[in-house]
């Protein structure tokens, strides 16, 4: 529960603790319903042994009360008697919509004759004892809400507990107001008021000591309370502690006695519940303690007369009370009587105190919480640290089996897992292989698990691709197996908490990743997060490791085709045995590719290799742009040097390598003057850009799978420059450096996006919190804006930490100022503008003695103007205001507004007070003179100064603007309520309109007060 609806239950409860009577109990609480909800009728319904008696109801509007005095059971038409008995077991709030029920409900005589909508049954119980109802009925078609229930029902116990004291302790009306006689136990008139006084200001004390002093400063008017005293329990040591004897007007020192000492009147007393009567100690003693021996040093002077009685709380005894005197036969039944009475007072007094404790203990646990939160998110920062490091080991390894034991070693560092294992789908198996499976450090041999086993944990996670996250698991087994049998013969071999994840790459899942605990609850949420985070990074890496597999599977293909030739051309010995240097050249490429992670490395990588193998005399790789539609090549070279950067567009009909990419071909001339009107429109030429014309010229199109990279070209000067060989070599390395190219690319792209966002990051996060310290400087004190306008509420909520629209009072010979302010910026800019226009306010109001709210917004369009120097320069700087000044001198409020407006709600109307419809400041030309509005204090009117961000938000269904229109209805809507709950509607309704929406388009800020508390 919050400490906030705690306070406010528990100041509630005090106050109805205060009651002496049933009937003034019953008109507080019917009055507290009243104002807590909007039920028009609130009724108090006592149970009488499975029948029930109408104790009191009441109406909205009206201020009477009607009580029922007589106990008689209520007749069919005061209640709803067949609603009400089919809830006697309900122990929580029931709303009974009417117009849904059957036609047995219906035809209750109560429902025929008050026709209501809703009826609403708040239970009032002590533990499993039904005490009554309080009911809420309602003829509107609008029920009471869920919140404002749930509120009467934490307070519904407490009531449940004085209806059933009051019961109890109220003494029976005697006939004909005559004095009872003492041994019929009833107190006279005169007793019960004095009673009624001691029991008023018992529940004004703060501890039992004060409590002690206050009920021997009464009784004694009443009963001889020579001797006072009040036990309370301590439940961890065991023990009655008494903190404030009084003796003869004298406190004696603090004493207690153990609840096990059996030669003691208080913990005979506290034990048996029994109440202690004595007028002759020496004679009645041994009645209550037949051995009794006077072992236990007393406090204070020896006593003839003794009451005990024991303190009540619910059905639990909580302490002891007692009056002594040193007279023999000082004590009546009627002094029996009132001391009984009196203890449920000390009751309720005592349990108030312990929910005094227990608030102030939440207090200190909300301190604690709030300190180890900041300890998590310092932890949080380290693991995201470590995270990028260790994305950086994974994803470095082209091995399968490395990049598991990588994440096994840094996972361990993070999280507290002895179990740790990786499978990896084996498509052509249909099973999955366990790479790595390690127990408490050893690793375990691999092994596989067929698909088709449906009994298994990690299957279900991979076909699923869900998350499986188990806490105990052998209570929560079946939730994910249901078919399946857990093992438990030997339940400390089992791990208890067990998280399973998928591993996903481009094509599909690629298997799934576990970690196990032999602890209950042993991962947390971030745990959780840590591994969602490995699992990417192993995604990534197993991709990349599963690519460069495919690349050696295409060298083994070549390699088999060379080896076929060789068997075909065994003459061509030296021939076949260059073929073969020239694989093991590729296999040599492919590893320096794979490693290669910028594209400026790839080319400089692929131009020495291929050169190496063929005249490379020109060398040159364009990139492909999609965006830009052109092929760009950036570190050609030509005759060993490098030309500068050029460009083929897509759609040039003349270049060869749009050509070679546009149509997926690949282009292969030995001699160009021969062969160039195979590739060229006859008509046309081939264009040179940068270089010399060739002779002979290879183009090859680079591309994976998904996507085209670009073009790899070799060309000489001399005709006839390559083989067959050379041109199927150059295949090979086109298809290792689109792989390779597109790798830097993206890896390119992911390291620019990271340092742009770090740059961004570190300069935002300075910017914010600089401005942040200032703008929380110069803001009011939310405590000194209670002190001078009680009934006010505030919404302020940025759109970035820091603010552009602020709110200023100030307090002075009478008058209090009131202003909400948008700035024409946000974030830091804004926050800085109402540094500016906190300063203006002050110098023009506290120094400059300027009173009236126009002229305060002249004065300030004139400073802004200056003080931006917006004369001389373009800055365009504005500010819209709101301004009122409430003058409790002359009983007014003066209203002025810059470019804005004043919401007025005052006998169920509502009215837009509009201001001058110009800004402060933003270099206006003309000169501006702002108006004033004037209103008497008297009405009892609601006023709202607002910014325009709440209009400006987006949300809802259709994703538009909330709007002024809207905005107006829901402060109508909310007249005549707390202003305390008025925020939390104005709250409610803007988050339910953003919903889903990640982005607040404005500053929001919205203030609302009654000026004449």
């Amino acid at each position: 529960m919050k400490t906030g609806i705690l306070d406010q239950a528990l100041t509630i409860y005090q106050d109805l603790s205060k009651e002496l009577t049933l009937n003034g109990l019953c008109g507080k609480v019917i009055e507290l319903a009243k104002s807590k909800t909007i039920a028009e009728k609130v009724a108090v319904i006592i149970n009488d042994s499975g029948n029930f008696i109408l104790k009191a109801s009441g109406l909205r509007g009206k201020d009477d009360i009607s009580f029922f005095e007589s106990n008689h059971l209520a007749h069919a038409d005061q209640l709803p008697l067949n609603v009400i008995k089919q809830l006697v077991s309900s122990k929580n709030p029931v709303a009974v919509d009417l117009s849904k029920v059957g036609d047995k409900i219906k035809a209750d005589e109560y429902i025929k004759k008050s026709a209501p909508s809703f009826l609403n049954f708040i239970p009032l119980r002590v533990e499993e004892e039904l005490i009554g109802f309080l009911m809420l009925e309602q003829t509107q078609e609008v029920n009471v809400t869920a919140e404002s229930l749930k509120f009467i029902q934490v307070i519904a116990p407490q009531i449940a507990i004085l209806i059933q004291n009051l019961s109890k302790s109220t003494p029976p009306a005697t006939s004909n107001d005559k004095k009872a006689s003492p041994k019929e136990g009833i107190l006279s008139k005169e007793d019960l008021v004095t009673l009624g006084e001691i029991g008023q200001v018992i529940a004004t004390t703060s501890s039992v000591g004060e409590m002690v002093e206050t009920v021997y400063n009464k009784i004694n008017s009443i009963v001889d309370a020579q001797f006072l005293d009040i036990g309370v329990l301590n439940k961890k040591e065991q023990r009655l502690e008494f903190p404030g004897s009084f003796e003869d007007g004298e406190r004696l020192p603090f004493n207690f006695c153990s609840l096990k000492e059996e030669n003691r009147l208080a913990t005979l007393c506290f034990n048996t519940r029994r109440t202690v009567f004595i007028n002759d100690f020496n004679k009645e003693i041994t009645n209550y303690l037949p051995n009794y021996v006077n072992t236990a040093p007393r406090i204070g002077k020896k006593v003839q007369s003794i009451i005990y009685v024991p303190i009540m709380d619910k059905d639990s005894v909580i302490g002891v009370m007692t009056v002594q005197s040193s007279k023999t036969n000082a004590y009546t039944e009627s002094d029996v009587y009132l001391v009984k009475s009196l203890s449920s007072y000390l009751a309720i007094a005592i349990d108030n105190f312990q929910l005094s404790k227990q608030s102030k203990v939440k207090d200190e646990t909300h301190l604690i919480t709030t300190k180890k939160q900041e300890e998590q998110l310092s932890r949080a920062y380290t693991t995201l640290k470590s995270l990028g490091e260790i994305g950086q080991d994974i994803t470095s390894n082209l091995s399968i089996e490395r990049i598991a034991y990588t994440a096994y070693e840094s996972l361990n560092n993070l999280i507290d897992a002895p179990l740790f294992s990786i499978g990896i789908y084996n498509k052509d198996r249909a099973v999955m292989d366990i790479i790595a499976n390690i127990e408490n450090g050893e690793k375990l041999p691999p092994k596989a698990i067929s698909l088709d086993d449906e009994n298994k944990l990690s299957i279900l996670c991979f076909k699923t691709l869900k998350e499986i996250v188990i806490n105990d698991l052998i209570s929560e087994y079946s939730q994910h197996l249901p078919n399946a049998k857990l093992n438990t013969d030997n339940p400390d071999s089992l791990p208890q908490s067990v998280i399973y994840l998928p591993l996903i790459g481009k094509e599909g899942t690629l298997g799934f990743i576990t970690v196990q605990n032999y602890k209950l609850n042993a991962f947390a949420d971030t745990d959780l997060n840590v591994l969602r985070n490995i699992a990417i990074y192993i995604g990534i890496a197993l991709d990349n490791a599963l690519t460069y597999e495919g690349l050696e599977e295409v060298v083994s293909e070549r390699t088999a085709e060379l080896q076929q030739q060789k068997n075909e051309l065994e003459e061509n010995k030296d021939k076949i045995e260059q073929s073969y240097k020239n694989v093991q050249l590729l296999s040599d490429i492919g590893l320096t590719l794979s490693s290669s992670l910028s594209t400026d490395s790839v080319i400089e990588t692929v131009y020495e290799n291929v050169n190496s193998l063929m005249d490379a005399t020109t060398f040159g790789i364009g990139i492909y742009s999609h965006r830009k539609q052109h092929i760009e090549f950036i570190g050609a070279i030509e005759k060993g040097k490098r030309l500068p950067e050029f460009i083929h567009q897509m759609n040039d009909e003349s270049k060869l390598s749009a050509i070679c990419l546009r149509d997926n071909k690949e282009i292969v001339i030995s001699d160009i003057t021969a062969e160039m009107h195979n590739y060229i429109n006859e008509g046309g030429k081939i264009e040179q850009t940068v270089g010399e014309m060739p002779y002979s010229i290879i183009y090859l199109p680079l591309r994976t799978k998904e996507k085209l990279i670009g073009v790899i070209t070799v060309q000489s000067f001399k005709k006839n420059s390559y083989s067959d060989l050379q041109v199927n070599l150059l295949r090979n390395i086109a298809v290792l450096s689109a792989i390779a190219i597109d790798n830097a690319v993206q890896y390119e792209k992911i390291e620019r996006q990271k340092e742009e966002l770090q740059s961004t990051s570190q300069k935002i996060t300075q910017s914010i919190k600089y401005a942040k310290q200032i703008q929380g400087a110069i803001l009011p004190n939310r405590t000194y804006i209670k002190n001078i306008l009680p009934d006010s509420f505030i919404f302020h909520k940025p759109k970035d930490i820091v603010s552009g629209d602020f709110f200023w009072f100030h307090e002075s010979n009478k008058r209090v100022f009131v202003a909400t302010v948008d700035c024409n910026s946000n974030g830091v800019p804004g926050a800085m503008m109402s540094i500016i226009g906190t300063s203006l306010f002050r110098e023009i109001v506290e120094v400059r003695n300027i009173t009236s709210p126009d002229e305060i917004l002249d004065a300030m369009n004139e400073r802004i103007t200056v003080h931006l120097n917006q004369k001389i320069n373009d800055n365009q700087d504005s500010l819209d205001i709101s301004l009122c000044v409430i003058d409790k001198k002359n009983n007014t409020l003066e209203f002025a507004g810059a470019n804005t407006s004043m919401a007025r709600i005052i006998d169920g109307k509502f009215y837009i007070i509009k201001g001058t419809p110009a800004s402060i400041g933003g270099n206006e030309e003309d000169e501006t003179s702002f108006n004033k509005h004037t209103f008497s204090l008297d009405d009892d009117a609601e006023y709202f100064l607002f910014t325009d961000g709440y209009h400006k938000q987006i949300g809802g269904e259709r994703k538009e603007a909330y709007g002024n229109e809207r905005f107006m209805k829901m402060l109508f809507n909310n007249k005549g309520v707390d202003m305390s709950k008025k925020r939390t509607a104005v709250r409610r309704a803007f988050n339910d309109w953003m919903d889903d929406e990640l982005v607040q388009t404005d500053d929001v800020l919205v203030l609302g007060f009654k000026a004449n508390e």
